[in-house]
């Protein structure tokens, strides 16, 4: 089968790369029987600047988007609430308290692609926060999380306090600013073509047929045997 090969830059704090995510999802098991997926996750952080302790979430918001966000608030929740009920995600916004800093968070991701289960740490955290309402820089939860999805428990140990991982979660950072990515989720296809935001399914199917590599003939001449064994 085709294989196509997809790097997904998303940040643990955006929950529309929750929604993008599980909306991939969906396309990938559509098409099961056409393609073999690479998939791979990649760290943007959305706020580096976000303190270890983290910020409250209204403070967050009035400072970045104004006060006047503030009244806005309930009708975003639902909106995503709506969309990620659609997904099978239950947001719960009201337990969202506090906005993590999530550099720790993608080190864990990073880590986990050693062992060939990045989609399910991913996903264990984006529950985690959204579902939750968890700390997403508590490193002895992602070190829970961790192990719980794949990764041994002595790799673990001392981990989050060590050098590992940053700086390669740095460099992917920045080679996704480089890319020209300035929102997430984003979809980078066979390493050329960019999806952005949280498509619907049917994008991602329309865009998958786009992409594959296709056999085209450039011969009609010469023999050959066909299935059965017919010459």
């Amino acid at each position: 089968m085709q294989k196509i090969k997809i790097d997904i830059v998303s940040d643990i704090n955006c929950p529309w790369c929750y929604v993008g995510e599980q909306r991939l999802k969906k396309a990938v098991a559509a098409t099961a029987d056409k393609y073999t997926f690479d998939i791979s996750f990649k760290p943007f952080e959305l706020n580096a600047a976000i303190p270890q302790q983290g910020l409250d979430r209204l403070e967050y918001f009035k400072k970045n988007y104004g006060p006047s966000i503030l009244s806005q608030l309930d009708a975003i929740n639902q909106r995503l609430t709506d969309a990620g009920e659609a997904e099978g995600i239950a947001f719960n916004f009201d337990e969202l308290k506090t906005v993590n800093n999530t550099f720790n968070g993608h080190r864990l991701i990073w880590l986990a692609g050693a062992y060939g289960v990045q989609k399910e740490v991913a996903n264990a955290l984006f529950y985690s926060y959204f579902t939750e309402g968890n700390d997403m820089n508590d490193t002895q939860l992602l070190t829970e999380i961790g192990i719980a999805n794949g990764i041994p428990a002595e790799r673990l140990e001392g981990f989050f306090e060590g050098e590992e991982g940053k700086k390669e979660v740095r460099e992917m950072e920045q080679w996704a600013q480089s890319a020209g990515i300035t929102g997430v989720p984003a979809f980078i296809i066979n390493d050329k073509y960019l999806v952005s935001g949280a498509q619907p399914k049917e994008t991602f199917l329309q865009v998958f047929g786009q992409v594959a590599p296709a056999l085209e003939d450039i011969s009609t001449q010469g023999d050959s045997c066909g299935i059965g064994g017919s010459c």
